[in-house]
């Protein structure tokens, strides 16, 4: 039998989740993830983090985008969750990182593009409300 290293007591409680947020494991922006889910008084996320964030979301049919789907429904299934997020964020290394843009206004309206191409797409897969999120390092903008 192994020995406990770390001792912690998790909630065994069953939680409704504020939102399901799909999101990018790029490191740098975790702080503003934490942030913001604060600033808006969330108590519970589930949170599908994979590189890219919503990129999946934004493409045609692949695994990778019925994967993450599937994912979002689980949320909803399991949890209630009560409203999606998508985020992308600046110099996204599943892009191809900034230098794949000429200037920052390029690089944010692709990103705005996508993240409306993806929200369309979950919007009719879903009953509940979605939003989608672009991140900078100065902070976050809502993309309608």
């Amino acid at each position: 039998m192994s020995e406990q290293m770390f001792p912690f007591t998790s909630s065994r409680d069953h939680y409704e989740a504020d939102a399901c947020v799909v999101w990018c494991f790029d490191d740098r922006f975790y702080k503003l993830l934490k942030a913001f889910g604060k600033h808006v008084g969330f108590n519970h996320i589930d949170l599908v983090k994979v590189a890219g964030g919503a990129k999946a979301l934004a493409e045609d049919d692949s695994s990778e985008r019925n994967f993450v789907l599937s994912q979002i429904l689980a949320s909803i299934r399991l949890h209630g969750t009560k409203k999606i997020i998508l985020m992308l964020h600046r110099d996204c290394g599943a892009y191809g990182g900034s230098k794949q843009f000429s200037n920052s206004e390029q690089e944010t309206a692709y990103y705005e593009d996508r993240l409306r191409t993806a929200k369309n797409f979950v919007s009719k897969e879903v009953s509940i409300p979605v939003e989608a999120y672009f991140a900078d390092f100065d902070g976050l903008r809502e993309v309608a």
